[in-house]
């Protein structure tokens, strides 16, 4: 059986993120949102997953940057565009930034509402969630590396016990269901979690 490369709803996906992002975004940027969507796509696709997980992740990544006052629309526009299915995982994988009356959390209570709703998600919400902290990760090592460790923060908007704290958390949720998940995502968030964990260690030892 042949194998394709090209996916029509996933090319169909970026176009509808790069169109209905709120901006404003540029090329010259390493931290421009559309290329961090299109790197956790490659993230999932290295780990075969499959198209319904990459287009859903491609949405969550414009869900998470849009405002608060667009999510309803921009929820319904998915559904009829990509339907329920992508939909549902979408919205499951949305990073809880707002409370039920609208209100932004901060960063610790959104981390804390994110880990009660993935002890309920779906393997294919969990696939997502473990994506985009892959590339999360791979973002704060590469500017730690660059530019010290101090530079975390610049993808991680937490002090360093924070995030250590986070990092466990996540590798617990997703780890008491094994054989549910793409097996081969866990131990790489794993390992990069203990990268960034090394650095911001010998950081608060400085």
């Amino acid at each position: 059986m042949m194998h394709h490369g090209y996916s029509d709803s996933i090319h169909h996906a970026l176009a509808f993120c790069a169109k209905h992002h709120p901006g404003p975004v540029s090329r010259y940027d390493i931290h421009n949102p559309l290329i961090s969507t299109a790197n956790v796509a490659v993230i999932l696709a290295r780990h075969h997953a499959d198209d319904n997980t990459i287009v859903a992740a491609i949405l969550k990544q414009l869900v998470d940057a849009c405002p608060q006052p667009r999510l309803t629309d921009l929820h319904q526009g998915i559904a009829r565009r990509f339907g329920g299915l992508v939909a549902g995982a979408v919205e499951a994988s949305a990073d809880p930034r707002y409370d039920p009356l609208g209100r932004p959390r901060a960063w610790k209570a959104s981390r804390y509402e994110a880990l009660a709703l993935l002890a309920a998600a779906s393997a294919r919400v969990a696939d997502i969630w473990m994506a985009t902290e892959i590339h999360t990760c791979g973002m704060a090592l590469t500017d730690i590396r660059r530019l010290g460790v101090e530079y975390a923060r610049s993808v991680a908007p937490a002090p360093a016990d924070d995030l250590l704290w986070w990092h466990g958390r996540l590798l617990e949720a997703v780890g008491a269901r094994p054989g549910e998940f793409l097996q081969t995502l866990h131990a790489e968030l794993r390992q990069l979690t203990g990268e960034v964990g090394v650095y911001l260690a010998e950081g608060q030892e400085r």
